[in-house]
């Protein structure tokens, strides 16, 4: 495992409890560069973290590129493509950088073009669930021209690697699609509790909640709730309305209702109801179909107006 040499560009938890897990499977070699090291405020817990896990920090970019085989990027989505710009100078061909920002496809596909200039090999990483509880461990998706290269290395050690595609943007294309649900129903869940607990029925909003989601497969409850939907949506808007109008009276942000309403006014609009004959569809998928060529329909209706 000593053969193996990685870097880390931003040392913060990400990056320490992915080193950690790569430490207890034996990869020595293990080196890390942050801006942040000598910060005032920041710097102590950054050597901290370094020395817990015995990853030695370098002082300077080029400095941990030129030490290391493998180069992870894992500071911001905003500072991205910029730090890949920095970098390119000292990457060799040999080299294998992979960003695991939460940046767009398009930033994805523009570091892929200045790391493929350098010769080297860019991997496009989504990481798909929270790094602590799992450490290396956490599931990665990878595209781009190094992920399967990537895959070869890593995996043999321990990280749960999928490659979907050599094309840079797709992995991120995942994460982002997700995190539509995933922060969206967080944030849906604060304003229902928010409410809920308010209103001092917490608990069995809780448990009611509890018992759709638990009752069901998520495939079985989309097949429910979006086919019903699709010819219901005037009635949900209405009471969406009443909803966001509950919460004003209680002094409470209606953020995410009001976009319910929103989407489901949009469906009005469609007339999606009319379009499946006011019959529930049997799948939710035709819904979305459904949705595709009403709003296709709409965009000529527009361009020949």
């Amino acid at each position: 495992m000593g053969e193996l040499s990685v870097g880390f560009i931003g040392f913060g938890e990400a990056a320490f409890h992915i080193c950690s897990g790569l430490k207890s499977e034996g990869v020595e070699h293990i080196r890390a560069f942050d801006v942040m090291a000598n910060d005032a405020e920041l710097g102590a817990k950054i050597k901290d973290r370094a020395s817990t896990v015995g990853v030695i920090l370098d002082s300077s970019l080029g400095e941990l590129i030129q030490n290391t085989q493998v180069i992870f990027c894992a500071t911001s989505a905003k500072y991205a493509l910029s730090i890949a710009e920095q970098a390119a100078p000292f990457i060799r061909a040999e080299k294998i950088y992979v960003d695991l920002n939460a940046a767009s496809p398009k930033v994805k596909k523009e570091i892929a073009e200045v790391i493929g200039q350098t010769g080297g090999l860019f991997v496009d990483g989504a990481v798909m669930e929270a790094v602590p509880p799992h450490r290396h461990k956490v599931p990665i998706f990878l595209s781009g021209q190094g992920a399967v290269a990537f895959q070869k290395l890593l995996q043999p050690v321990g990280m749960n690697l999928t490659v979907i595609n050599d094309q840079a943007g797709s992995s991120s294309s995942m994460k982002m699609i997700r995190s539509i649900f995933m922060k969206g129903f967080t944030a849906l869940l604060l304003e229902t509790l928010m409410a809920s607990h308010q209103a001092g029925v917490e608990k069995e909003i809780v448990d009611s909640i509890s018992g759709t989601l638990s009752n069901s497969s998520i495939e079985n409850l989309m097949n429910l709730l979006l086919t019903r939907t699709a010819i219901h949506a005037q009635r949900r808007v209405s009471e969406m309305k009443e909803v966001v109008e509950t919460l004003h009276d209680m002094d409470l942000d209606s953020t995410m209702s009001q976009a319910a309403q929103r989407k489901l006014q949009g469906l009005v609009d469609l007339e999606i109801n009319a379009f499946f004959d006011y019959q529930a569809p049997d799948h939710y998928r035709k819904v979305l179909e459904g949705i595709a060529k009403l709003q296709n329909h709409v965009e000529r209706k527009e361009e020949l107006n």
